[in-house]
């Protein structure tokens, strides 16, 4: 049984009803929201678990392990999130009225192609036995490695995706809370709340539910509104980015920034510099136009903004200054020119075109 295969059996089994809908955007009253389209080929999209609320379906984990498992499939791309025990520690009976904060990443970012976007998360009770405890553990562990160290990625993925359907081909394991929903790309779309109540359809009134201060709240209007405790629900959040802080750590850079920083570190004069970065650059451009972990519009720019940095650099050197200031996470710092490296490039600073030879 394949892990697609094994994540249906679960849903197919007769859980509690869920409710799943779209929190209208005026009823999302958290400082800064606004719905936004999600462009294609502009746009990253993140999916993230805000919070749960499971008042009563914590009985269960007297002796079950709760398991929170994402799985998204955008074109080709899938990945695969786990949180077990360590990460859903609250779900305990000393917490019995705690909101879970969650904050969960289940995917992304994700650069949007304007394709499906397909979902599946579900809240599992695994039978608390420590064989199962240990693999549930592992499993989440390794998923966070996945989602870092994206050199090894499909290796890690296929480590997560078999030790994910272990655990649901474990005995008793079921399903307490789960959603399973495409947004077609024949649609926009767009950032949102999107609310999952485990109670059945017609007893649900969308117009009374309000998500305010990351709480979930019930009443004509929001300021009668009183938190939801009627039943145990989730929120997940469709989030637009434009950027992926995290661009330095993808293999299109690494090996460009090995070779670039031994170059500008070495005792080559600066014209001598220039030659090798341009016999350099254009094995790097090969190899940034043909990750997909990038948008295109993020690409061109992270490419301006590369070569900028460099040629600032040697700039500097070429005037005989050992060091330049430059702006570090929005304060002034004085970094040396001859020392490269990603972590220093500012990808706001104006960029520069290159030519055939771009550092002259």
């Amino acid at each position: 049984m394949s892990l697609t295969e094994a994540v249906v059996s679960l849903f197919a089994a007769p859980p509690r009803p869920l409710c799943w809908f779209r929190l209208a955007d005026d009823h999302v009253l958290e400082k800064g929201y606004r719905a936004e389209p999600i462009r294609p080929r502009e746009d990253y999209v993140v999916l993230r678990m805000r919070e749960m609320s499971l008042r009563f379906a914590r009985k269960l984990w007297r002796s079950y392990y709760p398991v929170l498992h994402g799985f998204v499939r955008h074109g080709t791309r899938e990945e695969n999130t786990l949180a077990g025990p360590g990460q859903l520690k609250d779900l305990s009976d000393s917490h019995l009225e705690r909101i879970i904060n969650l904050n969960q990443r289940l995917a992304g970012p994700i650069p949007y192609d304007g394709g499906d976007l397909s979902l599946v998360v579900g809240l599992y009770s695994v039978p608390a036995e420590e064989a199962a405890k240990a693999l549930i553990q592992t499993v989440t562990e390794v998923a966070k490695l996945a989602g870092l160290a994206l050199g090894p990625a499909p290796q890690l993925a296929l480590v997560v995706k078999t030790g994910v359907e272990s655990i649901f081909k474990l005995d008793k394991c079921q399903l307490q809370l789960g959603i399973r929903d495409t947004f077609s790309g024949e649609t926009a779309l767009t950032t949102g709340v999107y609310v999952g109540l485990a109670a059945p359809r017609d007893t649900v009134r969308e117009s009374e539910l309000w998500l305010d201060k990351g709480r979930l709240s019930v009443g004509a209007d929001p300021i009668i509104a009183t938190p939801y405790t009627q039943h145990d629900y989730m929120i997940l959040a469709i989030e637009r980015r434009t950027e992926r802080d995290d661009w330095g750590t993808l293999p299109a850079f690494s090996d460009f920034e090995a070779k670039s920083a031994k170059i500008m570190g070495g005792p080559s004069s600066p014209p001598e510099k220039r030659k090798e970065l341009n016999m350099l650059w254009p094995e790097f451009l090969q190899a940034l136009d043909a990750t997909r972990e990038l948008t295109p519009a993020h690409r061109k720019k992270l490419k301006g903004a590369i070569l900028g940095d460099l040629l600032s650099r040697l700039t500097e050197l070429e005037q005989g200054n050992p060091f330049e200031t430059r702006s570090v996470n929005g304060a002034p710092a004085r970094v040396r020119s001859d020392d490269f490296s990603l972590l220093d490039v500012d990808t706001d600073s104006p960029s520069r075109d290159a030519g055939p030879n771009p550092f002259g």
